[in-house]
């Protein structure tokens, strides 16, 4: 297995990834025992030739996600460990996540019930409508960076063989080399 530990990058082959029970029994960001197990199916980064500002039309914007269809490799992962800490962190950041869209949605439906039983426009009323407006938008964050990919800060390489994990823990990159050269 590779390691390429100048740019603090793991390289864990793809039949790894995939199999259950070959992945370490440790968290990969924490080194933390793993007290949850997921699946995940990771994806390459890609680069799209052309121009964005010259895609505004549906014909360029089709090209533009047929060569990203072409280009993109994606990894099933199965039991990729996570320690209660990262179980944590996902749980609270999904349930904010939906805590926030939901609650947005009710606060501009509210407002906008409120407005037609007080018969005449409020400015008191202004408030829960935009944020009514916002926090579903805002609902984004959240669910982005609680995502099983940038909580495990992995990836699949750009040739689909392998999974590529960021800054892993010292305790996971050791036993990823350990299991590498038991084989």
């Amino acid at each position: 297995m590779q390691q390429r530990q100048s740019q603090g990058i793991v390289t864990v082959p793809g039949d790894v990834v995939t199999t259950p029970g070959r992945l370490p029994e440790v968290c990969a960001k924490h080194g933390r025992p793993a007290s949850r197990r997921v699946k995940l199916a990771l994806q390459s980064r890609t680069r799209i030739s052309g121009s964005r500002a010259l895609s505004g039309n549906v014909l360029s914007v089709g090209n533009r996600l047929g060569q990203w269809a072409q280009q993109v490799r994606i990894t099933y992962v199965r039991d990729w460990p996570l320690c209660r800490r990262c179980a944590l962190r996902r749980t609270t950041l999904l349930t904010t996540s939906v805590i926030m869209f939901w609650g947005g949605i009710v606060l501009l439906v509210g407002g906008f019930v409120a407005r037609l039983v007080i018969g005449h426009a409020s400015p008191a009323l202004g408030m829960p409508v935009m944020l009514g407006f916002g926090l579903p938008l805002g609902a984004v964050v959240p669910f982005a960076i609680g995502s099983l990919p940038r909580l495990t800060r992995a990836r699949t390489s750009s040739d689909g063989e392998s999974v590529l994990v960021e800054s892993p823990h010292a305790a996971f990159a050791a036993r990823i080399a350990a299991h590498d050269d038991s084989q």
